[in-house]
């Protein structure tokens, strides 16, 4: 498996114990310039960017979440 894999699988196991879903992601998109940046770079859709990129922002998510504990 690729490195990208085991990134995308370590946010997926967050995403899980955080309940992170589509909405949530959709949510950090808008309020994490990191993020809207990466998006705008794309050229996807806001929805295709968050479908193929839900380890990353998932990844922001978690260390923000676990930064505030």
């Amino acid at each position: 498996m690729s490195k990208d894999h085991d990134k995308a699988s370590h946010g997926s196991q967050d995403a899980r114990r955080h309940k992170i879903d589509h909405q949530t992601r959709n949510e950090w998109l808008h309020r994490d310039a990191g993020l809207q940046d990466a998006w705008q770079a794309s050229g996807m859709t806001r929805d295709d960017f968050i479908r193929h990129n839900e380890g990353l922002i998932d990844k922001v998510i978690v260390e923000n979440l676990d930064q505030d504990r």
